[in-house]
């Protein structure tokens, strides 16, 4: 899918390959994310706001109602966090200022895929269930596992 989008430009189904080919690498990693195939619908009604709390660049995958990517820039002064435990209780603290991008979703389940732009490209995963009358924050962080170098 990603070598018709880059050859054809101008096909009429070059959104469609796009996010398909962001569903399907998405369900690589979440399987349920893969059970249908996205539409070319977007936005919708529910405000999710992604923040980064990395010292790398992350790049967001997102599907379920509707399919999307977009990249967030490394955070200034972020740092890799020791363990899970220290992450859950330190990433994204509020009254910080950390890099972020805005999504308007549907109602539904979305299915998120954070890559990290590091030198070990790792990656983690969240499933949201989006429903009306709430405001959602989505935290991407890296964890060194082990003392081993950086994975989110």
């Amino acid at each position: 899918m990603n070598d018709f989008a880059r050859t054809y430009r101008d096909d009429r189904n070059r959104p469609r390959a796009q996010k398909i080919a962001i569903a399907a690498e998405i369900a690589t990693k979440l399987p349920d994310a893969g059970r249908r195939l996205p539409t070319t619908k977007s936005g919708g009604g529910v405000t999710v706001t992604v923040k980064n709390n990395s010292p790398n660049a992350v790049e967001i995958l997102y599907t379920g109602p509707v399919t999307g990517r977009f990249t967030l820039s490394a955070c200034d002064g972020c740092t890799t966090y020791a363990n899970r435990a220290q992450a859950r209780d330190n990433a994204c603290q509020s009254g910080k200022s950390y890099p972020q991008g805005t999504l308007s979703l549907p109602v539904g389940t979305t299915y998120f895929l954070h890559k990290s732009q590091g030198t070990t490209n790792s990656s983690g995963t969240d499933t949201a269930r989006i429903e009306p009358g709430y405001t959602y924050t989505e935290c991407a962080y890296v964890v060194s596992p082990f003392g081993i170098g950086p994975a989110t």
